[in-house]
């Protein structure tokens, strides 16, 4: 099938195709490109009542059922409550695929998720073509940013493990911050292509919103210079000159997705001003805290399930360790921040 192309209207596409603009009409190479990056037309085989939905370039997400033709991008997931899965070594037209995440990101499933099963499973189309060449995220990458003589506060959030709390806090802040008047930037730097946290961050007062998939990044998992696209994204972000940025780290401390790298990098520490910690319990959040103050980073406040009941916040603050629960304390969470970062 060398040379042919096809036409095909696309169903639904997904939210990681954001950057590249499809209309619902493609131009579709059916012998596909292999490449982490890469967006795939895919036709729907199964469905699933739990992880079968969607989200959608709009931020909507809608059912998917078996028929549907959909359009990804090639990447991987490396979740430890949710599916995980690879880029293939190679792939042909016909065959059998899994969505690995909500946002479109697709990939071979490494095995069964106990309690969720087999994620849904694609049928391969092709590749759909801008131009002429394939579709490729790192093709509509933001260019390098110009360098940037100030310095503003930089807010880093990160959790002990997937829905820990992150983005919520990360969403609190943006909101506290911008209600006082300052100008707030917001990013998440690691994690798997989806546009939910971005467009929260935005809803809530940030400015600017961007992600790794403004970088041209489908996944940061395994990605190997996650340290580097961290930097880079700081850079966008700072180059408005905001009075804050904040920056959600995805997944956990000590996950597949690149965190550890970043938060052991010297670049990195010496721009980051304070770090909020989500924990889902309180060995976590104290293991979590250690682990952050011995790479020098100052944790303003420990948050999450870990503090949903006040007993969690006594044992946590009889170790030392500043918490508050934003749902039952949101007053006191944003005071040890705002004394963590002096604004």
């Amino acid at each position: 099938m060398n040379g042919l192309t096809l036409r095909t209207r696309a169903d639904k596409i997904g939210s990681v195709c954001l950057p590249f603009g499809f209309g619902p009409t493609l131009n579709v190479q059916p012998d596909p490109e292999c490449r982490e990056g890469t967006a795939i037309v895919c036709r729907v085989l199964s469905e699933r009542s739990v992880y079968g939905d969607l989200e959608l370039v709009s931020g909507r997400t809608a059912r998917l059922i078996p028929g549907n033709i959909i359009v990804g991008v090639l990447g991987n997931r490396a979740a430890l409550r949710g599916f995980s899965g690879r880029v293939p070594e190679a792939i042909q037209h016909g065959d059998t695929l899994h969505l690995l995440n909500m946002g479109g990101v697709v990939g071979q499933s490494e095995g069964l998720m106990v309690g969720l099963g087999e994620p849904i499973r694609l049928e391969v189309l092709g590749t759909p073509l801008l131009k002429g060449v394939p579709a490729r995220l790192s093709d509509w990458a933001l260019p390098e940013p110009y360098p940037c003589s100030s310095q503003p506060a930089v807010i880093a959030v990160a959790g002990t493990c997937m829905n820990s709390g992150k983005s919520t806090a990360a969403a609190a802040m943006i909101r506290h911050f911008r209600a006082k008047g300052l100008l707030v930037h917001a990013g998440k730097a690691t994690g798997v292509g989806a546009i939910k946290d971005p467009l929260s961050f935005s809803d809530h007062g940030a400015s600017l919103s961007l992600s790794f998939l403004d970088c041209g990044v489908p996944s940061t998992a395994y990605y190997p210079k996650a340290a580097e696209l961290a930097g880079r994204l700081l850079d966008h972000l700072a180059s408005e000159e905001p009075d804050v940025i904040v920056l959600e780290l995805g997944d956990g401390l000590l996950g597949a997705y690149g965190v550890d790298e970043i938060l052991e990098d010297l670049g990195f520490q010496a721009r980051t001003t304070s770090v909020i910690l989500a924990a889902n319990d309180v060995v976590g959040a104290w293991a979590g805290t250690l682990r952050l103050r011995e790479m020098g980073y100052q944790v303003s406040v420990v948050t999450g399930p870990a503090t949903d009941n006040p007993s969690g916040v006594a044992k946590l603050e009889s170790m030392g360790i500043p918490a508050a629960n934003i749902l039952r304390e949101p007053s006191k969470l944003t005071r040890l921040v705002e004394e963590g970062v002096g604004l």
